[in-house]
């Protein structure tokens, strides 16, 4: 079996709970979405080859290979890295479950763990990975980005994920409607309010706007009231200008 990828890399992750620590990265090609403020357009088409970078950094070289990968070519280049942290993002990588129901226990084998990135739509195909699975990071897609309403999907997903440990984030601006980011955070506290969510605010050009951090204040005020743990956390790679 195997699969499409847009790229394999080793850097520090940039968002959520692990914010700064080494990651390597396993790109999965497609998505099921089109949110607004997609920060890797590129992973939702389907690429001839995948990227493989061979360093970290502002000077990162990168070589290409054919897609698709197997599971072999993958642990061989994933290998080749320092960390022990594998974050499996996309796009979407729950479309590709089957081969991720493949790859996790290999890399389980191998002392790694995974961090799932994912956009939480897709229950079914999360129910057939969850054995590998350490870590769930978990999107709540507000309509205002989506142009749909993806609460159903959210609030099937969530009572998939009992038994991990997970933490969901919500991005955020000033377009969203009070109305909207209340009802992802009672799909969060009717599940467990022990969940983190990580409030990430819109960045645009390396900038966050003033009104979007003077509403993520407010936000994060309201919603300590409902959850344990809530935190305003902006992408790191963003504003440092790194991959």
């Amino acid at each position: 079996m195997k699969a499409y990828l847009s790229e394999v890399m080793e850097s520090i992750q940039g968002e959520g709970l692990y914010i700064g620590t080494r990651h390597i990265f396993i790109r999965f090609a497609g998505c099921n979405l089109r949110c607004k403020y997609c920060d890797t357009p590129a992973s939702v088409s389907i690429p001839e080859q995948c990227n493989i970078s061979i360093n970290t950094g502002k000077n990162n070289q990168v070589k290409q290979i054919q897609n698709p990968l197997s599971v072999d070519q993958i642990l061989e280049i994933v290998n080749k890295y320092s960390s022990k942290w594998v974050s499996l993002t996309g796009g979407e990588p729950l479309l590709s479950a089957d081969f991720i129901y493949n790859l996790g226990p290999i890399l389980r084998e191998n002392n790694y763990k995974i961090l799932l990135e994912t956009n939480g739509t897709l229950s079914k195909e999360l129910e057939l990975c969850l054995p590998s699975i350490d870590v769930i990071s978990m999107d709540i897609k507000l309509p205002s980005f989506t142009n749909k309403n993806y609460f159903e999907e959210h609030e099937a997903f969530l009572k998939k994920v009992k038994q991990k440990d997970i933490y969901i984030k919500i991005v955020i601006s000033e377009e969203n409607s009070m109305e909207e980011v209340d009802h992802a955070v009672r799909l969060i506290s009717n599940q467990s309010i022990n969940i983190p969510l990580i409030l990430q605010p819109v960045t645009t050009n390396n900038i966050i706007k003033n009104k979007d951090i003077d509403f993520l204040l407010m936000l994060q005020k309201k919603y300590l009231q409902q959850l344990k743990d809530v935190r305003i956390i902006p992408q790191l790679h963003s504003l440092i200008n790194l991959t």
